[in-house]
């Protein structure tokens, strides 16, 4: 009986230790080398000579051409460049809370009359305003988005955070 006792209690030991080295996902380190600025929705954030203001964000449900589940997040970016190096429009993405990243598709959708696309880079002394159009999983839309720079060019990281974005609109 007493070495039944001991191989629980040792059992119950080895679960508490290995219980308390997991740790929930923290955010996201940087190179010692990166600069990093953040902001809010409506407001400009500025690095390295780049300045990034996210004006609006739309959310609109599946048009039949993305999977059940997912839906389009569009937000109104505004760009200004003063850097030597253009600002590529790839360097966008989303990300939640989560680390999950989310591409930009300029792709043909029902609403994109409406849109505003944004050219394939913006060089020094340029500036622009256009939409990129995200596809997430629509629970994705309360698990604090942010769209993010990220330019492995000039070491810079800048997240706009977008809020509590809701539920998908028809």
């Amino acid at each position: 009986m007493k070495l039944r006792s001991v191989l629980f209690f040792a059992m119950v030991l080895l679960t508490l230790a290995a219980c308390a080295q997991e740790e929930a996902p923290g955010p996201e380190a940087l190179p010692t080398d990166y600069n990093y600025a953040a902001g809010e929705l409506n407001f400009s954030v500025a690095l390295a000579g780049v300045v990034i203001q996210v004006t609006d964000v739309q959310v609109y449900a599946s048009d039949g051409n993305i999977a059940s589940g997912y839906v389009y997040v569009v937000p109104m970016v505004n760009v200004t460049n003063q850097n030597e190096t253009a600002v590529s429009n790839r360097d966008f993405t989303l990300v939640d809370e989560y680390l999950n990243e989310y591409e930009s598709w300029q792709t043909d959708v029902a609403f994109g009359s409406a849109l505003q696309t944004m050219p394939d880079s913006v060089g020094q002394g340029q500036s622009t305003s256009a939409n990129h159009v995200f596809i997430v999983p629509a629970a994705a839309l309360q698990a604090n988005l942010k769209l993010r720079w990220d330019s492995p060019i000039t070491l810079s990281r800048i997240d706009v955070a977008l809020g509590n974005l809701g539920a998908a609109t028809e």
